[in-house]
């Protein structure tokens, strides 16, 4: 590693410690925005909101489009790999990019790995793991995240006794 390289490192860690864990929602998001992520308008996620990535290489993308609401003890798997163990050479390397599209909920504890695509309207379960593309309008929930609400126009939920 070269010495920009770990000034680098050390800098977007220390951005993505310290601006990913600012009180005040926006200077979270302008923290994510400079980490080269890519950041929709009227978007919220929490302070515990957990991105994986290098620092340096292969940092991964994220792309969340508008009004996107995250919530609490989220983790969204950007980058991932066995560092120096032999299973190396058996791993294959994953695309390193999340899309999450516009109007998608995800509920709290969910875990995102890399390579997914939440399309529009989705919403995600709490505690779900989402292992596959989420089509656009469906309900996703589980371990690994199964299809609840199959793809359908925006989401008409019903609570009782509000009919």
């Amino acid at each position: 590693m070269t010495l920009r390289e770990a000034f680098t490192r050390v800098g977007n860690a220390l951005l993505y410690k310290v601006g990913m864990r600012m009180p005040y929602s926006k200077w979270r998001i302008r923290a994510m925005r400079s980490l080269g992520h890519t950041v929709g308008s009227d978007v919220y996620f929490p302070a515990d909101l957990t991105l994986t990535q290098n620092f340096v290489y292969d940092r991964g993308h994220l792309t969340l489009g508008d009004r996107v609401s995250i919530g609490p003890n989220v983790t969204i798997i950007l980058a991932s790999h066995s560092n120096y163990s032999s299973t190396s050479s058996l791993a294959r390397r994953k695309d390193s990019s999340v899309l999450i599209g516009n109007d998608v909920w995800i509920g709290a504890g969910a875990i995102i790995l890399n390579g997914i695509e939440i399309g529009e309207g989705a919403i995600v379960g709490a505690g779900s793991v989402v292992t596959r593309h989420v089509a656009a309008h469906t309900t996703v929930a589980g371990n690994p995240a199964r299809v609840i609400t199959p793809p359908s126009t925006p989401h008409a939920t019903q609570c009782p006794g509000n009919e």
